[in-house]
């Protein structure tokens, strides 16, 4: 694929995805929903940069955080499922999940590495699942399985 490429220049189209993982198009929303649809499913995380791939180009997009925001969280049978922000599912990779400084919570949301940060509603549900440990460090319970949370100093690598 190409990225920019020797054809038409397409950095004036200057798409980005903001905090709050809304999609704009040189800083106005956009808010057609099959627009939005086809937007999350072109994005393709490649390198450190994110990039709308498609019929051989890819176009890139500035993203203010994070691509995906975590809507919604549900506890099921020894997994934490999270609604993401372009309306689907992904399992949470517990060894993925970080806090940073503010208390923000992110993780791994796609194989390709793309991250996610949870809205407020969806960290208090996933704060359900969390209990103090040993030495004041808190824990996430997934099932039988504890894992112990990071600050975001560390890396989002799944292992």
């Amino acid at each position: 694929m190409t990225v920019g490429g020797d054809g038409p220049d397409f950095s004036s189209l200057e798409l980005s995805i903001d905090q709050n993982g809304n999609w704009r198009h040189q800083g106005v929303e956009i808010t057609h929903p099959r627009v939005i649809t086809m937007l999350h499913a072109a994005l393709k995380k490649m390198g450190d940069g994110y990039f709308v791939c498609a019929e051989g180009l890819c176009l890139p997009v500035q993203v203010a955080d994070c691509p995906f925001v975590v809507m919604s969280v549900r506890h099921e049978d020894g997994v934490v499922r999270l609604l993401l922000s372009n309306a689907t599912y992904a399992p949470l990779n517990p060894e993925t999940l970080t806090i940073d400084d503010a208390n923000v919570p992110r993780c791994v949301a796609r194989d390709d590495g793309a991250t996610a940060r949870f809205s407020r509603p969806a960290w208090m549900q996933l704060a359900e699942a969390i209990e103090e440990g040993e030495g004041g460090r808190f824990l996430l319970r997934i099932g039988e399985k504890v894992f112990p949370l990071r600050e975001a100093k560390e890396t989002l690598t799944p292992k």
